[in-house]
């Protein structure tokens, strides 16, 4: 990643205000439900996760470049992400390799909302990360104005149905 583009905590972590939610696989972390789970009025959020089972003490995150990562491996200890603060890229689709085995088995791992991470980054190469973002941050957002993560069905606010990967609306819903 660009140094212009970060900064350095005391801890050493990446933390980018303006791109934290801009995961370098092609990913929107904003639309991440344990993203949108930091957020007071997605409680909603967290009782579904208990429902499933899930420990949800340390459950939230802050995006891919932030202080805050879930504790998860393939978030916390990110590959991909390793690999492009290697190579000092902002994402994966300024890579020379792109797209990579690495990539590709990121997208085919079975999780829905990875499937679009190929045609995320190409977009994002043409647009730039600024665009792109402004359009996700719209895309992951009910009508009525409240954000919404990849699986939910409908707004927990005002009830419509949302246009999510759960939701059967999208591409591979």
């Amino acid at each position: 990643m660009r140094a212009d583009l970060r900064k350095t905590t005391n801890a050493g972590l990446i933390m980018n205000s303006s791109k934290s939610l801009l995961g370098v696989c092609g990913l929107y972390c904003g639309a991440c439900y344990h993203y949108r789970a930091s957020f007071p009025e997605s409680e909603h959020l967290l009782k579904d996760a208990r429902r499933q089972g899930r420990v949800t003490q340390g459950f939230t995150c802050s995006g891919c470049r932030s202080e805050i990562l879930y504790i998860h491996p393939g978030c916390a200890d990110c590959s991909i992400r390793d690999c492009a603060e290697r190579r000092d890229i902002l994402h994966c689709g300024l890579c020379s390799e792109f797209p990579c085995d690495r990539i590709r088995t990121f997208q085919n791992d079975g999780r829905i909302h990875h499937l679009d991470v190929v045609s995320n980054l190409e977009t994002l190469k043409l647009q730039g990360a600024d665009q792109w973002l402004a359009e996700q941050q719209k895309r992951w957002r009910c009508a009525c104005g409240t954000g919404f993560s990849w699986y939910e069905k409908s707004c927990h606010n005002c009830g419509e149905e949302l246009n999510s990967y759960r939701s059967g609306k999208t591409m591979f819903g």
